[in-house]
This record gives structure tokens, C-alpha cells and sequence, in this order.
């Protein structure tokens, strides 16, 4: 059974705090790729206070050695001229690998 990402969720205990970023978004850090709640009585929050963790890759091009950490009162959301030029940079991006995908595959076919 394939699940549809409208039927994914995720339940936080109402104790605690909601997200302020998502997973996916672009924040200036980068890419948050994952997050983690430190809870009341852990020890994390003894030192940092009841907060979100975030997992965030710097680009696009990043492997998972290259993750750095960010409470959540160190990551900074983009603007919304910053995010368009974010995501046309990517559009674009992917746009000229498709081209050349598109090119190497004719090519195949053609030989």
C-alpha cells in the first residue's frame, strides 16, 4: 500500500510546542531536511529550553555528512524575493539536466 503525501501526518503532543518551519522549506541555513522537539525534562532542554531542533542541508547538492544543526531561534526564514529566486534557480537547474537527459536519450535511440 502506497501512502499519498495528503495521507501522511504527523500527531506533537499537545505539550508541546508547534514547529514555526516545516519540513522541505528554504531557509537561509539551507533545506530542513529533519527536526527534533527538545521536551521538558530532557536533558537537551535543561540546556537550551523547550525548542526544535532542525536538521537543514545547506543546497540542494549537500550529502548527509554536510547537515548542520539549528535551534529554532538560529534559522532564518528567506524572503519571499529571496524564496522565488531560490526556487527559479532550482526550476532552472533542473530544467537544463532534463534538456541533457532528453538529448543523451534521443541520441540512444538514434544509435
Amino acid at each position: 500500500m502506497t501512502l499519498s503525501p495528503q495521507q501522511l501526518s504527523i500527531s506533537i503532543p499537545s505539550d508541546w510546542t508547534p514547529p514555526k518551519y516545516r519540513l522541505g522549506q528554504w531557509v537561509k541555513e539551507g533545506l530542513i531536511v529533519g527536526c527534533t522537539y527538545y521536551h521538558a525534562g530532557s536533558k537537551p532542554a535543561y540546556q537550551y529550553k523547550q525548542t526544535w531542533r532542525y536538521c537543514v542541508l545547506p543546497d540542494e547538492q549537500a550529502d548527509a555528512e554536510d547537515i548542520k544543526y539549528f535551534l529554532e531561534s538560529e534559522i532564518t526564514p528567506l524572503t519571499s524575493s529571496e524564496l522565488q529566486t531560490k526556487i527559479q534557480a532550482l526550476v532552472d537547474f533542473h530544467s537544463s539536466r532534463i534538456t541533457a537527459l532528453t538529448e543523451q536519450l534521443t541520441e540512444a535511440f538514434q544509435s
